[in-house]
């Protein structure tokens, strides 16, 4: 079952990602081909590298990030969310 109780063939991983694009190989989050099951991304605008590390978000990209997170389960009704950094877990 999926969040909102509808019947879900397959699961589907939630990705926040920063607002940063580069190349991802297979193997990286950032790279769909890494997985056996549907993946849904959201970069959130403005959520810098240089942000994660401080900890803090503007008020504007808070509201992004809502909203991103609020995306990946109410449209594309993903089973779980992840960050593709591991320091953004300082602003969840």
């Amino acid at each position: 079952m999926s969040v909102d109780g509808t019947k879900r063939v397959h699961p589907a991983l939630g990705v926040i990602r920063l607002d940063y694009n580069y190349p991802a190989a297979v193997g990286d989050i950032a790279h769909s081909g890494s997985f056996t099951y549907g993946v849904f991304y959201r970069v959130i605008p403005g959520l810098t590298f240089e942000m994660t590390q401080s900890g803090k978000m503007t008020s504007e990209v808070q509201r992004a990030f809502i909203a991103g997170v609020k995306y990946l389960v109410q449209e594309k009704k993903v089973c779980a969310i992840t960050g593709d950094c591991a320091l953004a877990a300082h602003n969840m």
